[in-house]
């Protein structure tokens, strides 16, 4: 917001996978209603969390948004923390089957019936790919097996790092773990306050449940987990805060992997010079 008051045209693309859900305003750090109407946001409040949207969903959407800002003379700015989506829409990952719910539900039942039937299934189907993931690791094998028997190609031979869109300009903002830390623990104490639980339980009370979106959204699920008896309120405070955590460091991994990514503080002068100095310069 800083860059679309200070840049004329700037038109703020939301990238955070879960900002795109209606209702979860408090959890999710959604810029207030003052803010949407005093700088252009796209791809915010585009779904009821009765549906879960796919980083190729979201990928396909958001292109259609920036090419309409481009041709209009305008500047597309992409901002947001999930870097899963970011890298698809930049075309840096490779264009696979969608997720099949179905399929997911009969795995699982398979796994937790027999432990470490999906690993030796996913040998039977891709050795290779077996072999570079996890006997514990249930989200990939589930997901390398999901694309081997939609696509009935191996996922290993599908992966061969996209189709990048070199247009795409990669600056991240770094923070140490100390000021990270405290920002987590600060956030999630205000996010209690400003009444996420009062939130969650709305969402319940409009019919939305735990799946496919609330009970995998940090903050949302462990609220449910309290709500459901499952654990205390200062327990779940506690758990949000460590999820947070560990969601950070695992999305900062795969920022810097971003190509050409630059890394800047927390400084707006110094992110609006990494992404824009050309253009402010007249380049």
């Amino acid at each position: 917001m800083h860059i679309a008051r200070n840049i004329p045209g700037v038109q703020i693309v939301n990238a955070d996978s879960r900002q795109m859900y209606r209702g979860m305003s408090i959890g999710t750090a959604k810029p207030s209603s003052c803010e949407l109407n005093a700088y252009p946001h796209h791809m915010i409040d585009v779904a009821d969390p009765d549906v879960l949207l796919s980083a190729g969903w979201y990928a396909r959407e958001a292109m259609k948004i920036i090419e309409s800002t481009l041709d209009n003379g305008l500047i597309p700015l992409v901002v947001g923390g999930s870097a899963l989506y970011i890298m698809s829409l930049a075309g840096l990952l490779d264009p696979l089957p969608e997720r099949n719910d179905a399929l997911r539900l009969s795995l699982n039942a398979v796994e937790d019936a027999v432990p470490g039937s999906l690993h030796r299934l996913l040998q039977g189907l891709d050795l290779q790919e077996s072999e570079r993931t996890g006997e514990a690791d249930r989200v990939r094998l589930i997901r390398a097996i999901e694309i081997g028997l939609i696509s009935g190609s191996k996922a290993s031979a599908l992966k061969n790092g996209g189709r990048p869109d070199g247009r795409f300009r990669f600056v991240f903002i770094e923070v140490d773990n100390k000021t990270l830390r405290h920002r987590i623990r600060s956030r999630t104490a205000e996010m209690l306050e400003a009444g996420l639980l009062d939130e969650v339980k709305e969402l319940l009370e409009k019919g939305f449940s735990r799946d496919p979106v609330l009970g995998s959204t940090i903050g949302y699920a462990e609220l449910l987990d309290h709500l459901e008896g499952k654990c205390s309120l200062e327990e779940a405070r506690e758990r949000i805060e460590i999820n947070t955590w560990h969601y950070a460091r695992r999305q900062r991994n795969l920022f810097r992997r971003l190509p050409g990514v630059v890394s800047v503080s927390s400084n707006p002068m110094q992110l609006e010079a990494a992404l824009f100095g050309e253009r402010r310069a007249g380049g």
